[in-house]
Protein backbone atom coordinates (compact mmCIF):
# COMPACT_ATOMS: atom_id res chain seq x y z
CA UNK A 1 0.00 0.00 0.00
CA UNK A 2 1.15 3.50 -0.91
CA UNK A 3 2.47 5.46 1.93
CA UNK A 4 0.69 8.48 3.30
CA UNK A 5 3.58 10.75 3.09
CA UNK A 6 4.26 10.01 -1.09
CA UNK A 7 0.54 10.49 -1.77
CA UNK A 8 0.20 14.35 -2.87
CA UNK A 9 -1.83 16.42 -0.74
CA UNK A 10 -5.78 17.41 -1.75
CA UNK A 11 -4.63 21.29 -2.37
CA UNK A 12 -1.34 20.05 -4.64
CA UNK A 13 -3.85 17.89 -6.54
CA UNK A 14 -6.76 20.48 -6.97
CA UNK A 15 -3.37 22.73 -8.13
CA UNK A 16 -2.30 20.67 -11.00
CA UNK A 17 -5.58 19.67 -12.35
CA UNK A 18 -6.69 23.55 -12.50
CA UNK A 19 -3.44 24.24 -13.95
CA UNK A 20 -4.02 20.98 -16.59
CA UNK A 21 -7.43 22.32 -17.04
CA UNK A 22 -6.16 26.06 -18.32
CA UNK A 23 -3.30 24.58 -20.43
CA UNK A 24 -6.20 22.63 -22.14
CA UNK A 25 -8.70 25.73 -22.70
CA UNK A 26 -5.70 27.54 -24.32
CA UNK A 27 -5.03 24.77 -26.59
CA UNK A 28 -8.75 24.12 -27.48
CA UNK A 29 -8.91 27.70 -28.05
CA UNK A 30 -6.31 28.07 -30.35
CA UNK A 31 -7.46 25.04 -32.12
CA UNK A 32 -11.25 26.45 -32.30
CA UNK A 33 -9.62 29.47 -33.96
CA UNK A 34 -7.84 27.87 -36.44
CA UNK A 35 -11.02 26.13 -37.67
CA UNK A 36 -12.99 29.38 -38.04
CA UNK A 37 -13.67 30.29 -41.40
CA UNK A 38 -12.89 33.48 -41.08
CA UNK A 39 -9.41 32.41 -40.32
CA UNK A 40 -9.07 29.88 -43.39
CA UNK A 41 -9.82 33.24 -45.54
CA UNK A 42 -7.17 35.57 -46.37
CA UNK A 43 -9.21 38.26 -48.27
CA UNK A 44 -9.99 40.86 -44.95
CA UNK A 45 -13.16 41.42 -46.96
CA UNK A 46 -14.64 37.65 -47.13
CA UNK A 47 -13.02 37.50 -43.32
CA UNK A 48 -15.94 40.29 -42.52
CA UNK A 49 -18.60 39.05 -44.91
CA UNK A 50 -17.89 35.22 -42.37
CA UNK A 51 -17.95 36.90 -39.41
CA UNK A 52 -20.71 39.31 -40.12
CA UNK A 53 -22.81 37.26 -41.74
CA UNK A 54 -26.23 38.20 -40.64
CA UNK A 55 -24.98 42.28 -41.11
CA UNK A 56 -23.90 41.55 -44.69
CA UNK A 57 -26.93 39.69 -45.72
CA UNK A 58 -29.72 42.21 -43.83
CA UNK A 59 -27.85 44.55 -46.17
CA UNK A 60 -27.86 42.78 -49.20
CA UNK A 61 -31.64 41.95 -48.26
CA UNK A 62 -33.01 46.03 -47.81
CA UNK A 63 -30.67 46.60 -51.29
CA UNK A 64 -32.61 43.87 -52.97
CA UNK A 65 -36.21 45.14 -51.89
CA UNK A 66 -35.30 48.57 -53.00
CA UNK A 67 -34.69 47.29 -56.31
CA UNK A 68 -37.44 45.25 -56.35
CA UNK A 69 -39.93 48.09 -55.42
CA UNK A 70 -38.31 50.91 -57.57
CA UNK A 71 -37.42 49.40 -60.92
CA UNK A 72 -36.22 52.74 -62.10
CA UNK A 73 -34.00 53.26 -59.60
CA UNK A 74 -32.66 49.76 -60.36
CA UNK A 75 -29.76 51.05 -62.23
CA UNK A 76 -28.78 53.75 -60.58
CA UNK A 77 -28.29 51.30 -57.11
CA UNK A 78 -25.97 48.77 -59.70
CA UNK A 79 -24.24 51.55 -60.82
CA UNK A 80 -23.60 53.14 -57.08
CA UNK A 81 -22.74 49.23 -55.93
CA UNK A 82 -20.82 48.94 -58.48
CA UNK A 83 -18.52 52.45 -58.02
CA UNK A 84 -18.58 51.02 -54.37
CA UNK A 85 -17.20 48.51 -54.97
CA UNK A 86 -14.09 49.66 -57.05
CA UNK A 87 -13.72 52.56 -54.36
CA UNK A 88 -13.41 49.27 -51.97
CA UNK A 89 -10.87 47.19 -53.85
CA UNK A 90 -8.52 50.29 -54.41
CA UNK A 91 -8.68 51.16 -50.53
CA UNK A 92 -8.13 47.57 -49.89
CA UNK A 93 -5.43 47.20 -52.47
CA UNK A 94 -3.73 50.11 -51.10
CA UNK A 95 -4.03 49.02 -47.61
CA UNK A 96 -2.22 45.81 -48.96
CA UNK A 97 0.56 47.81 -50.00
CA UNK A 98 1.11 49.83 -46.98
CA UNK A 99 1.26 46.31 -44.63
CA UNK A 100 3.93 45.46 -46.36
Amino acid sequence: MADASTKPKLAERRRQLVERCAEQRTGLAFELQALRPSAIIDNPVAGYVANHRKLVLGGLAAVIGLAFTRKKRLGGIVASAMSAWRVAQAALATLAHYRR
